[in-house]
């Protein structure tokens, strides 16, 4: 009976015993299972996080962005320009920045190496690899040079010109701010330009009229950042024809766009003459930019000398464009 009693004993002390360890034992696997889940879902949500959210790109503020056009092996020109009109803005980049932006698909690899020594001296050139740069592609370069300005900066307006403009860029800016819409279309407007279908300016892509729509001569023009963004964004939709100014006209001419023709820009295919309220002249030598340039910092005034070798126009909006803009000899318009 004692030995009975024992032996009971015993065997509760032992099976005690083994409630005790496997109570601890569930009670750690729980412990341990929860901290590794635990574990799991913070990481799992730290890469959630990481691959989602997209990292957020600080564009560079602006508020006129000026575009200059010029071919790849033009660097004497793109120096001239560095030297002359942009001299005149290079202190304020808040409120302008610059770029010449160059088509780099097809460039030996010389050139390329030209440019980008050229780049490491003045960072201001813009490449673009997916455009061959030549006469015939400048509407397809106007294309990549608005997509590559809405990507890099946050403007408000962007100045497309020609490596042969001279732009008297302070009083453009103070201009642009009497004008200033989201819709902006600025320049030297002209809406009665025939099609040509022979010879170098041909274009066999035209169908939409007889005339060509409404549009700001291609020596230089200024897009607001919602019209320059509707291109960029719209780019692979967008025909292109062989005059890339003609090109952006039709590319807005179905929008709300704010026209606004300027006689002060001279911007059409050969120059109008020198006169001091220009704001962009086009078609200018060399030795024409040099003295613009040192009659602006010695006198304050654009030209040496005043002068009109063609008539100007106001464009008149209450008639079809075809009779929009008629030259008025001996007028006093820029």
């Amino acid at each position: 009976m004692i030995f009975h009693f024992k032996f009971l004993k015993l065997f509760s002390l032992v099976g005690l015993s083994f409630c005790i360890f496997f109570t601890f034992l569930i009670a750690w696997r729980g412990f341990s299972n929860g901290s590794s889940k635990d574990h799991r879902s913070k990481h799992e949500k730290t890469f959630s996080r990481d691959t989602t959210e997209p990292e957020r790109v600080v564009l560079q503020k602006t508020f006129l962005v000026a575009a200059i056009m010029s071919s790849p092996k033009d660097v004497e020109t793109r120096n001239l320009i560095r030297n002359t009109w942009l001299k005149l803005g290079r202190k304020i980049p808040s409120t302008v920045i610059y770029f010449f932006p160059v088509g780099t698909n097809s460039l030996g690899d010389e050139d390329k190496a030209e440019l980008f020594k050229e780049n490491e001296t003045y960072r201001d050139i813009a490449f673009l690899p997916n455009l061959e740069d030549s006469y015939e592609n400048l509407a397809q370069k106007t294309l990549h040079t608005f997509e590559y300005a809405v990507k890099k900066y946050d403007f408000d307006f962007i100045l497309k010109t020609d490596a042969d403009s001279f732009v008297r860029i302070k009083g453009l800016l103070g201009a642009l701010r009497e004008v200033q819409h989201p819709m902006l279309y600025w320049g030297f407007l002209d809406g009665r330009a025939k099609p040509r279908r022979k010879g170098k300016w041909s274009e066999p892509e035209w169908m939409l009229c007889d005339r060509y729509l409404p549009y700001q001569l291609g020596g230089g023009y200024v897009l607001s950042h919602t019209l320059a963004k509707f291109i960029s964004t719209n780019s692979q939709l967008l025909r292109t024809y062989k005059n890339e100014d003609v090109s952006v006209g039709a590319w807005l001419a179905g929008l709300k766009v704010r026209y606004v023709h300027d006689p002060r820009f001279d911007t059409e295919w050969t120059s109008r003459g020198c006169n001091n309220e220009y704001l962009v002249t086009h078609k200018k030598s060399p030795g024409e930019m040099l003295a613009m340039f040192d009659s602006l910092k010695s006198h304050g005034v654009l030209c040496p000398k005043q002068y009109q070798t063609r008539p100007s126009y106001v464009y008149n909006w209450a008639v079809p464009p075809s009779e929009c803009c008629t030259r008025i000899n001996g007028s006093r318009i820029p």
